[in-house]
């Protein structure tokens, strides 16, 4: 049992990630420290979007181990690295195909440890190199001013599968892409924006589509005749182009 005073806790310092303005306006004053889990459906950007948080940890000053477990040393992730602005002249981002957390474990302990930790993904992890919910929270509990990124995939909405769904439940961050969009669904108050934009064009299109879609479905039961066979006349308005993330459940 760890206890500790209001009087203590009220002076207690904490340590924040000093992000950029699009990281910050996306995701608020993020202590440093911590798992985030980033999850949402194939095709909508998420390997994109760990491409740019590396970069972003990287330019902050951070050191960064990326596991791309699943796609490994293809040439797609080459030129996705090269689309992302990653090159080895600017940035200090180590990879690996292949890791389990004794190995997360033996890089820490090194004296010039990695500060970020990212995985791709949380189900490749635990199917092909043994990882638990416990082995990865015993990690965050142990290294607690490191960052653990997780990349999950989906079913419907919730993570995949049930470690992925306890390790999102320890996450300090929670970030949900759709769209295009990386939305905050983490714990405490995210940034005034909400989001952060992985593709301008491909997310504009996408949450263009879903206003037109909400609109047409209030249009559709507004249509509805009601008690005396009167049509509804008032047609809610589809609101801006941000409908899509403020009128929708993300």
């Amino acid at each position: 049992m760890n206890t500790m005073s209001l009087y203590h806790l009220e002076r207690k310092k904490y340590s924040y990630i000093p992000f950029s303005q699009p990281f910050l306006e996306a995701f608020g004053s993020r202590e440093r420290g911590g798992i985030w889990v980033v999850y949402g459906k194939s095709g909508h950007g998420k390997t994109r979007f760990v491409m740019d948080l590396a970069k972003e940890f990287d330019r902050i000053g951070y050191s960064v181990l990326l596991a791309v477990l699943e796609m490994g040393f293809c040439s797609d992730l080459k030129n996705m690295l090269a689309d992302s602005g990653i090159s080895s002249k600017t940035n200090n981002i180590l990879l690996t195909d292949s890791i389990t957390t004794d190995d997360i474990t033996e890089q820490l302990n090194k004296q010039r440890s990695p500060d970020v930790v990212i995985v791709d993904s949380l189900q490749y992890f635990v199917d092909q190199y043994g990882a638990t919910d416990e082995s990865i929270i015993a990690l965050r509990k142990k290294y607690k001013n490191k960052i653990f990124v997780y990349v999950s995939h989906v079913e419907g909405r919730e993570v995949e599968g049930k470690a992925a769904y306890h390790v999102k439940r320890d996450s300090f961050v929670r970030i949900q892409v759709e769209g295009f969009r990386a939305i905050y669904k983490g714990r405490g108050k995210g940034g005034s924006r909400g989001y952060y934009t992985i593709w301008e064009e491909g997310a504009s299109n996408y949450w263009l589509q879903n206003d037109n879609n909400y609109e047409n479905n209030s249009n559709k039961e507004n249509d509805q005749p009601e008690d005396g066979g009167t049509a509804a006349r008032d047609v809610p308005s589809a609101g801006t182009g941000e409908r899509g993330l403020q009128g929708y459940d993300l």
